[in-house]
């Protein structure tokens, strides 16, 4: 069977986020590996999987919305990759005992999970309205395929396409548009030269979280901003398009094909409106650190052994990925300073 790269080769010219999906999701993709890379001997960390104290985090979580309810809240997990935070987040609910409950997972690709969890091989078979509780993701919008959008001096906007490339490689071609309706994705003019990396897939899986959920929270963590700095030509001129392998980052996802992640950060502000047409309301836009903390984390840091404390300051570094990832938190139904008293002393 053909290689993962002669097969994108043989269909080229192709706009990247074809390409993106097959390096990630196509046969021989990065995320159809048999074991993902994720962790310290791997190309990246997640912090919902780096310690167990997220885990820990996420079931004081639910164990607040238990009494807002008034019945055992439901997790929904969209994106649970390796399983690891299902883990931690099911070992603490059996540590600490208390009502069970309904913990559902879905992903695009279907990998083991933990006794407990129960696997949604589509959200499709999730009912709309139907989730009373928590649905949440890490790192679920980032990965989701985009178009390399590219500003143009008549105000138009241009899409960079994946090329044949010399020795057999890859190399990018500025062209037309691959889909007209592209052109209205931005939403703010783009200058010339000014690369805006942009999924249109991220307002269709939102809206489809959004509306499984009955009453409770629904909690986003990813890599992202709000749009007016995710397209701040000032700093963002480049796009955010990165690449992952072994701990390091780069910029060439034409290197390593299926061998690396590839990321582009997220507006946020088209995840918030997707919600809030979907009837939700918005309760926070904050920072990992912050969220954690509203969470409780630093109750559980009180008595904890060094090595727990070592993982808290990775999930809280002020330098990485506690201030680096963002949290969108929205609610339908249940009141969340109720739920998290700190939320309204969160900021972005």
């Amino acid at each position: 069977m053909p290689s993962l790269p002669d097969r994108l080769r043989a269909t080229l010219p192709l706009p990247f986020a074809r390409f993106m999906e097959e390096a990630l999701y196509g046969e021989g993709g990065y995320y159809r590996r048999e074991a993902l890379a994720i962790g310290e001997e791997g190309d990246f960390v997640t912090g919902s999987s780096l310690s167990s104290l997220f885990g820990r985090a996420t079931a004081r979580l639910l164990r607040r919305l238990d009494a807002t309810l008034g019945r055992p809240a439901e997790l929904l997990e969209a994106g649970y990759g390796t399983g690891a935070h299902l883990s931690h987040l099911l070992a603490c609910l059996a540590e600490t005992g208390g009502p069970a409950r309904p913990v559902r997972a879905w992903d695009r690709v279907a990998r083991p999970l933990p006794a407990g969890a129960l696997r949604a091989d589509s959200l499709a078979e999730v009912a709309d309205d139907s989730i009373e509780g928590l649905i949440f993701s890490y790192e679920l919008f980032d990965a989701l395929p985009v178009h390399r959008l590219i500003g143009r001096a008549d105000g138009s906007v241009g899409e960079l396409w994946v090329d044949p490339g010399e020795d057999g490689g890859f190399a990018w071609r500025e062209g037309e548009l691959s889909d007209p309706a592209l052109a209205g994705l931005p939403e703010v003019a783009l200058e010339p030269g000014q690369i805006a990396d942009l999924a249109p897939g991220w307002v269709p899986l939102y809206g489809e979280l959004a509306r499984k959920l009955g009453r409770g929270l629904l909690v986003t963590c990813d890599y992202g901003y709000e749009r007016d700095r995710l397209l701040d030509a000032r700093i963002r001129r480049h796009g955010t398009l990165a690449c992952y392998s072994r701990h390091r980052v780069h910029r060439n996802p034409f290197a390593l094909v299926g061998e690396q992640d590839l990321t582009a950060h997220v507006d946020f502000t088209a995840l918030r409106q997707a919600g809030e047409a979907a009837g939700l309301t918005t309760c926070a836009f904050t920072r990992q650190a912050l969220w954690l903390a509203a969470c409780g984390l630093f109750e559980d840091l009180q008595n904890a052994p060094r090595e727990t404390r070592l993982a808290a300051i990775a999930l809280l570094d002020g330098e990485g990925m506690g201030e680096e990832i963002r949290v969108l938190v929205q609610a339908r139904g249940v009141d969340p300073g109720e739920v998290l008293p700190d939320l309204g002393r969160l900021g972005a």
